[in-house]
């Protein structure tokens, strides 16, 4: 198969399943067994049955090219002004969600280091920029750290496992908040009203969308311009690997303008699609025996998840807390931005909107908090 033709499998199998996504019938599917794992292993599945062709070089052209646009795209217009406006409560609720995967997951790593492989820092890294911000994240520390493929397969499972029964549990604990809310010793929250539906002329216009795509090529040819001065070095082992960094750096300097705030909903509708083009390329280079290590990195995600709820628990009495804003950072932190909304919607309507910003703000840092959580993971392991 040629190179083009290559890409063009891979960007089509990711349309059905984005279109298959949108269908009723099968919402209760993708609720459990989300997007970006469709976008992983079926194209895994294709070159393992010979249907998609194994190692091409198009998969690495494709990963490097549009990795760094994908991620410009989505952090384009973060609005730091409204996450700050959300109330130091919510802040203070993720910020605890963040320290306890940034600082959990290493910790998790040294228990069980003689299970894990020599390279295992940089899955922490990988499953803490995930867990701290989303799947962006998670590609970003990938190219950044270069982490193996056959771990990176096992991390894939790992995340939409505990991520979605994290998000179950989270679910049922909305049955018990009252009497929770009186061992949290919880004050209530002022909450803001959702906001208004979009009008027709606030929507994404053409005009808007070419501005977000040509704003973000510019920094990605900007950014790997740059990285081919700069020096590798054990945390940032690549050139690909600068050219995520700076680009993350870039585009949230950028977002910090006030015009480019008004950007976020075109760029989030093209870098989505585009990020889970480079989530299948990473699919078709991977194979099913890189999962031979999945059981261990279960354990892992199992570890980090339950240090993670119980400094949730224990943070949240200290500051007195309610359930519904320490699940809505939870979700924020271990789901993202489909799925923190749904959490605290299943609380109180008006924790949705709080959701959606806690999750986008993750998303802004979860890529420094990974890096950070990997070289901790690093020296740790290194030392014992």
């Amino acid at each position: 198969m040629s190179h083009g033709w290559s890409i063009v499998s891979l960007a089509a199998m990711v349309a059905a399943i984005l279109s298959a996504s949108r269908q009723p019938r099968l919402s209760s599917l993708f609720r459990w067994f989300p997007v970006p794992l469709w976008c992983y292993a079926l194209p895994m599945i294709a070159t393992s049955l010979g249907w998609l062709p194994s190692g091409h070089p198009a998969y690495r052209a494709l990963i490097d090219t549009l990795l760094p646009f994908a991620l410009s795209l989505l952090l384009l217009g973060v609005d730091f002004p409204s996450l700050l406006g959300i109330g130091w409560r919510a802040l203070a609720a993720t910020a605890l969600g963040n320290v306890s995967i940034v600082l959990g997951a290493p910790l998790i790593a040294v228990a069980l280091q003689r299970g894990l492989p020599p390279e295992a820092w940089k899955g922490i890294g990988a499953l803490a920029a995930t867990w701290t911000g989303g799947s962006m994240n998670l590609l970003a520390l990938r190219a950044i750290l270069q982490t193996p493929e056959a771990m990176f397969t096992s991390l894939i499972i790992v995340d939409a496992l505990i991520a979605y029964s994290w998000m179950a549990l989270l679910v049922g604990l909305a049955n018990v908040q009252v009497p929770m809310g009186r061992w949290l010793r919880a004050k209530p929250l002022a909450l803001p009203r959702p906001p208004p539906a979009l009008s027709a002329d606030q929507r994404c216009a053409m005009r808007e969308a070419l501005a977000c795509a040509l704003c973000a090529l510019s920094i990605t040819v900007a950014a790997q311009s740059l990285a081919a001065w700069l020096p590798t070095n054990p945390l940032v082992t690549s050139k690909s690997g600068w050219a995520v960094l700076l680009v993350t750096t870039f585009a949230l300097g950028i977002s910090l303008i006030g015009p480019f705030r008004r950007m976020s909903r075109c760029a989030t509708s093209m870098g989505y699609p585009c990020l889970y083009v480079v989530l299948a390329a990473m699919g078709a280079q991977a194979s099913f025996a890189a999962l031979s290590s999945a059981p261990m990195w279960v354990v892992v995600g199992v570890g980090v998840a339950l240090l993670h709820g119980l400094t949730m628990l224990l943070g949240g009495r200290l500051l007195r807390l309610p359930l519904g804003l320490l699940a809505t950072a939870s979700q924020a932190n271990l789901g993202g931005v489909v799925s923190a909304p749904l959490v605290g919607a299943v609380y109180d309507q008006r924790l949705a909107p709080v959701g959606l910003l806690l999750a986008i703000g993750c998303n802004a840092l979860g890529t420094y908090l990974g890096l950070l959580s990997a070289a901790l993971c690093r020296w740790l392991t290194h030392s014992n």
